[in-house]
């Protein structure tokens, strides 16, 4: 749980399967709630939101704020670290998908 000094409360809860593997689980805050995916892809089929799509979905968001009267360095800045995540993601996703692991519960090298 995260409370900043707003009283914003956001709830996480991360769920694992017996095997200790990563089995989804629900994020929610004031006007937000996020399932994320249960299970690999080739097994469980597409039934959740992935990281890289939320981060993507906040990149957008600040994108759009700098275009109109909210545009600040502070959001340039948090649109820089967010490239970068997102870069780092991909870059993740590639690797694991020429390594045959993309998609399944095996672990990163």
């Amino acid at each position: 749980m995260t409370q900043d000094s707003d009283q914003l409360i956001i709830i996480n809860q991360n769920w694992t399967n017996e095997d200790g593997t990563h089995a989804g689980g629900v994020s929610t805050g004031t006007g937000f709630t996020i399932s994320w995916q249960r299970g690999p892809l080739n097994e469980a089929g597409r039934n959740g939101a992935f990281l890289i799509e939320v981060l993507e979905s906040c990149f957008s968001q600040l994108e759009y704020f700098q275009k109109s009267g909210y545009k600040s360095q502070e959001n340039i800045d948090a649109l820089n670290y967010l490239d970068k995540c997102i870069e780092h993601l991909k870059s993740r996703r590639e690797r694991r998908a020429s390594e045959g692991t993309l998609g399944t519960h095996k672990p990163d090298r």
